[in-house]
């Protein structure tokens, strides 16, 4: 039977209790023993304060770790993307422009490259303001705004000639900033994506190892805590002759579901976070990716008929397109690729960008847009080699019509943007997730923390008060 707080201290004995007399213990005892609860209040805050500090170090390193991965580095990399997709727009767009009637503005450039330059400025900018500190992540962004002013007065340069009609100089102008593009540019764009790609590999690799460390830290404690309850429930009935001290009983309970709860919580983010990493992210990267490249394949085709007599500039615009294409689909020991590729085909030994998303489990709804990508690409390999056989015939004329129809290169980058909407969708669901799990749990955890001590103090002061002090 539970012994209520009112009942009478230890030591009476049943017959004095019923006679009315009360054994009042010594004057040594009591003293000894108020210290002894004093001491206990005292030492009861150290496992409290380790627990507490635990689940506060745990929760904040997660969420930290969270907002690198799911947030910082990864927007990162998306800016660094986005500025390689204009840049390559960009030279693909003085290409488009001087294969047709050019139309130049006060400025000496047309409207569509001053749109796409204005983007790209605005990405710039963008991305100087997420940059990391340190030198090795912005000088990159610095030599691209260096190399880019030079390949500004190229194009200028460029458009010019054409308006007046010297096609030979334009030509020339326009090889000279494709040159600045290629050997700065784009490289320096790469650079950018690499080095948050870094910071984003680094963080969720530091993460992946603090995570044991840091779930051994909680379990440590929590496991301390609970034992310090344990044993100090022991000792008091032991002391006071009580089977069970109820807010001591109550401060465990909470204790361990505090614990509990805040451990599901911390796997509960790590899960999502991997998910969000290891599942989702590296389709959104590979997809940003081929959508470069893709602009970059359908520069190279115009560079081509640019002057497709020159052999000098076939050969490079020839190399250049079939680089790019090998980047998005490539099958060892096959060149029917546009036929493969249309049957949406991805056979063994299959490799590239868009064959890489093709391999990744997903809903029937997604994997239909990604096939619908390869189907594409094959069309566009396809319209690829009759806008070729029309410059083989000796027909530009027919060549620029067909290249400028697009109908095929359209597709593809639609498609590929539909996957990359989807995939990023899927992924921003997933670092959402990994955030809420953990949303207002310091706060929680806290609370928690200090009703257990409460609790506790409670539990002492009651045997305390017993004593008259």
């Amino acid at each position: 039977m539970i012994a209520t707080v009112g009942s009478a201290p230890a030591g009476e004995s049943t017959e004095q209790r019923r006679n009315g007399v009360t054994a009042t213990p010594t004057k040594a005892r009591r003293s000894t023993t108020a210290l002894s609860l004093r001491l206990g209040m005292a030492f009861a805050c150290l496992p409290v304060a380790f627990f507490a500090t635990a689940l506060q170090l745990g929760l904040a390193r997660n969420d930290a770790t969270v907002r690198t991965v799911a947030f910082d580095a990864t927007r990162g990399i998306s800016v660094a993307q986005d500025i390689k997709l204009n840049l390559a727009e960009l030279d693909a767009i003085v290409v488009r422009d001087m294969l047709g009637p050019l139309e130049v503005g006060p400025n000496g450039y047309t409207r569509d490259y001053d749109d796409k330059r204005a983007e790209l400025d605005d990405n710039l900018v963008l991305a100087a303001s997420r940059a990391p500190v340190g030198a090795a992540y912005r000088r990159p962004l610095a030599n691209i705004n260096y190399a880019l002013a030079h390949y500004h007065t190229l194009v200028k340069e460029a458009f010019v000639a054409g308006a007046a009609g010297n096609r030979a100089l334009a030509s020339n102008r326009y090889l000279a900033a494709h040159r600045v593009m290629q050997g700065t540019l784009l490289s320096s764009a790469d650079f950018v994506d690499k080095a948050n790609t870094y910071v984003l590999n680094n963080a969720y690799d530091t993460q992946r190892a603090r995570s044991s460390s840091t779930m051994r830290l909680v379990l440590v404690a929590w496991a301390a805590l609970v034992a310090f309850l344990v044993v100090t429930q022991l000792l008091l009935a032991r002391r006071f002759r009580r089977l069970l001290n109820l807010p001591l009983l109550a401060a465990t309970v909470l204790g361990v579901l505090a614990g509990g709860f805040v451990l599901t919580r911390l796997n509960t983010s790590s899960d999502r976070l991997a998910e969000a990493r290891e599942q989702a992210f590296d389709e959104v990267h590979v997809l940003a990716r081929a959508g470069a490249t893709v602009v970059a394949a359908r520069q190279a085709q115009g560079q081509l008929l640019l002057d497709p007599t020159n052999p000098a500039n076939a050969a490079a615009a020839n190399k250049a397109f079939a680089d790019e294409t090998r980047k998005l689909y490539r099958v060892q020991g096959r060149d029917d690729l546009a036929q493969l590729a249309q049957a949406g085909a991805v056979p063994d030994g299959s490799g590239g960008y868009l064959a890489k998303v093709t391999f990744v489990d997903r809903e029937d709804s997604e994997d239909h847009t990604i096939r619908e990508a390869l189907v594409a690409f094959g069309n566009f390999l396809a319209e690829d080699e009759a806008m070729r056989e029309a410059v083989a015939a000796n027909d530009p004329q027919a060549a620029v019509i067909q290249y400028r129809s697009g109908g095929a290169y359209e597709q593809l980058v639609r498609t590929i943007d539909e996957s990359l909407t989807v995939d990023s969708r899927t992924f921003n669901a997933h670092a959402r997730a990994a955030t809420r799990a953990t949303n207002r749990v310091d706060t929680l955890s806290g609370v928690g923390a200090a009703g257990v001590l409460l609790l506790i103090l409670l539990g002492f002061y009651l045997r305390l008060r017993e004593y008259g002090t």
